[in-house]
């Protein structure tokens, strides 16, 4: 196997460091120029949990550079806005028969990608914490946990092949053959990015203020309940407690907060929290909150908190 990762950012740089560094051929596309470029010049940089390590490895700016060969797999790793552009330029130069990986938060990437590649599109719930502050320089700064799957539902052969490859890595695989419930259940567990975003706290810091946490949980328990009246299946994550249970824990005065790292490199902040510190005038909040306040509407449902989140998430952009 070859692994085309298509987004050499946080996501992408570390599962595809972490592949090549298990001897596994690696090959990023990026359009950052920039990121190319360093890639190319100086290898990908990839710090954090399990040491320092300089990869060598080739990365290019477009899929037309690249020819593609018989038993390819590429992890779609680009941020849910750019999926679509990604995905036409993608088909544009690898044939049908390409298995797309979408290792990317949200739950509209799978159905977008499969309108370009029927049949071969999997879902990838990715739970750890990972930075990208500088092109090519990725750290991996918590967690292990990834959840691959078929969409819209059951295991291909190359999932179980790709989930193997993972796990020869520092990261942990599972398999399951209900991925969009497992996406839906992290969906409610991103609702809180745009939280920890406007706040400027890392995910370990912010569980150290109890008005925080009851914000969490006030936000994900609003997500919640509108997944509930829509009739949408979701699941726990993979070695977490329940939604449910999360929510309860946040709100008792006894709950125990993550350590906080000295090295403030490893501190965990999420994706919507990079969007803004490096002022990319777009965040995924369309994807994670925008997601439950139209689900609300079609519904009914008042959904104040994750309204005004993203609302104020898309005046900071």
């Amino acid at each position: 196997m070859r692994f085309i990762i298509c987004g050499a950012g946080a996501t992408g740089g570390v599962i595809g460091g972490y592949l090549a560094l298990n001897g596994y051929p690696v090959l990023f596309i990026d359009a950052n120029q920039a990121c190319v470029d360093r890639i190319n010049r100086e290898g990908l940089l990839l710090k954090g949990l399990h040491g320092t390590h300089t990869l060598s490895v080739p990365a290019v700016e477009h899929p037309r550079a690249i020819t593609f060969q018989e038993g390819d797999i590429c992890l779609l790793a680009v941020k849910a806005y750019h999926t679509r552009e990604a995905v036409a330029a993608l088909r544009q130069a690898a044939p049908p028969s390409l298995p797309v990986f979408c290792a990317q938060n949200g739950v509209r990437n799978e159905e977008i990608v499969a309108r370009y590649f029927p049949g071969q599109t999997h879902g990838v719930m990715v739970y750890f914490g990972s930075t990208c502050l500088q092109p090519g320089v990725v750290i991996h700064t918590s967690g292990a946990r990834l959840a691959l799957g078929t969409y819209p539902q059951g295991i291909a052969p190359v999932v179980t092949q790709v989930g193997e490859a993972l796990n020869q890595t520092p990261l942990q695989a599972s398999i399951t053959a209900s991925i969009m419930e497992v996406k839906w259940g992290k969906l409610l567990v991103n609702l809180n990015n745009a939280t920890y975003g406007l706040v400027g706290l890392s995910s370990q810091e912010g569980l150290h203020s109890p008005e925080l946490r009851h914000l969490l949980a006030d936000v994900m328990e609003e997500g919640l309940q509108v997944l509930r009246e829509a009739g949408i299946p979701y699941q726990g994550l993979p070695g977490d407690p329940s939604p449910e249970t999360m929510i309860q824990r946040w709100r008792e005065e006894a709950f125990s907060p993550p350590e906080i790292p000295s090295d403030p490199e490893m501190l965990h902040r999420p994706s919507l929290w990079q969007d803004l510190s490096l002022q990319r005038g777009i965040t995924e909040a369309e994807y994670f909150n925008g997601e439950i306040v139209r689900l609300g509407k079609e519904l009914g449902i008042p959904t104040p908190l994750n309204a005004r989140l993203l609302a104020l998430v898309q005046e900071m952009a």
